[in-house]
């Protein structure tokens, strides 16, 4: 059996689709409580015409699902933008709205792009579109970046803002919007949502949703979607990717169920077993809630409740994933400093003052002065190889081709 044809399990399952892409699709969308109330708040938001919407989440909660549903269903009356890749100077943002809102001509300088964009929204203003930007993976726009955003939706008609921006993002965006350059920026933020995990519960109820939306039920046995939350522990994208192999797995050895025993099968082959340790709890973000300089007191974050929930001693997925991920990280980095040399070689000139401009795109990113760059913080040790991993199904062969 070949990749390719180990990749159609959807007519072996009756599926008129793969139900567990990565690729955010809003037709899949599972909304749980929380995410119908986040939903409600942008929609609230976008009615009411408020100037700065937020919406933060860890990774793979489901943030830009949400996001890209909202687009699906909005009102003609709106223009919306979105804004993906957020590594760009502040210099650079008036040009990406100008192109992302299709507005064509040779503006040369600051004042004419500026210009052009002030028109644009007031003749949208006349026409009664309201104008909504939408940048995703916010947490990366510097203060420079943010304040332009700031400034640009100071243009107003009719006491109401001709730009509304939602800033979608992990909880680092929350800590960007402490920074004390910005806090005129944090009083104008009229609704904020903190997206968590989801519950067992929940998890249970995504599975079995986005099955149904593909045309299929019943594959997955009720042990299996538990030990499915404790490999993912809620996150949507973890769970697409586990739900994903357990099909393929499943459809290579010709079963129609899955069950909890041979999910374990499936995980630990992919290099996850059981024995794997748990990560260690990472220190919960701040919220907005908290007083600090820079935010207002009253200003109070909406946040789902955190459901409570055990630990039974199962490893989860996201160990293993996790030491890989560090030492492809270390690799990287190690091979970074073996081209610098020959970068500097070939250019013919003496090293910068800082070695990783040699390494950067044409756009200098964005950063802030007074905090260390991520990018550049000294990685932690990896955590030692499991010394024993169980011998994979002849299946789990056909995904390492």
């Amino acid at each position: 059996m070949g990749l390719a044809e180990a990749l159609m399990y959807e007519e072996f399952y009756g599926l008129r689709e793969r139900p567990f892409t990565l690729i955010p699709d809003p037709d899949f969308l599972y909304l749980s409580p929380q995410h119908k109330l986040a939903r409600a708040y942008l929609e609230y938001g976008l009615s009411q015409r408020l100037g700065f919407i937020v919406l933060t989440g860890e990774v793979g909660t489901g943030k830009t699902t949400l996001i890209k549903s909202l687009l699906k269903s909005a009102d003609r009356k709106q223009r919306l933008g979105v804004i993906y890749q957020t590594s760009f100077a502040a210099s650079d943002l008036l040009e990406l709205l100008l192109r992302e809102f299709g507005l064509k001509g040779h503006f040369t300088t600051r004042v004419a792009r500026l210009a052009a964009f002030n028109q644009f929204l007031l003749n949208a203003h006349a026409r009664q579109e309201n104008v909504v930007l939408i940048v995703d993976e916010a947490q990366n726009l510097g203060p420079e970046a943010l304040e332009e955003l700031r400034l640009l939706s100071n243009l107003q008609a009719e006491k109401e803002p001709l730009l509304q921006v939602i800033l979608v993002g992990q909880p680092a965006l929350q800590e960007r919007l402490r920074h004390p350059s910005l806090m005129q920026l944090a009083q104008r933020i009229s609704v904020h949502y903190h997206l968590t995990p989801l519950d067992q519960k929940e998890t249970k109820e995504y599975v079995v949703y986005r099955l149904a939306r593909a045309g299929g039920s019943g594959i997955f046995t009720d042990s299996a979607l538990d030990k499915l939350y404790d490999y993912t522990k809620g996150v949507p994208r973890r769970l697409n990717t586990c739900c994903d192999l357990a099909l393929v797995a499943s459809f290579a050895e010709g079963r129609r169920e899955i069950d909890g025993e041979f999910l374990d099968t499936v995980m630990a082959a992919q290099g996850a077993g059981l024995e794997s340790p748990a990560p260690a709890a990472a220190e919960p973000p701040s919220s907005f809630s908290e007083p600090s300089p820079g935010f207002p007191a009253d200003l109070q974050t909406t946040t789902a409740p955190q459901p409570l929930r055990s630990d039974d001693g199962l490893g989860l997925a996201v160990a293993e994933l996790a030491a890989r991920l560090s030492r492809l990280e270390g690799l990287v980095l190690d091979l970074s400093g073996q081209m610098l040399p020959v970068l500097r070689h070939l250019r013919g000139r003496p090293a910068p003052p800082d070695d990783e401009q040699l390494l950067s795109s044409d756009s200098p990113a964005p950063h802030f002065h007074d905090e260390p760059d991520e990018a550049t913080q000294e990685l932690p040790p990896s955590p030692p190889r499991e010394l024993q991993t169980p011998r994979p199904g002849w299946w789990s062969r056909i995904w390492r081709r």
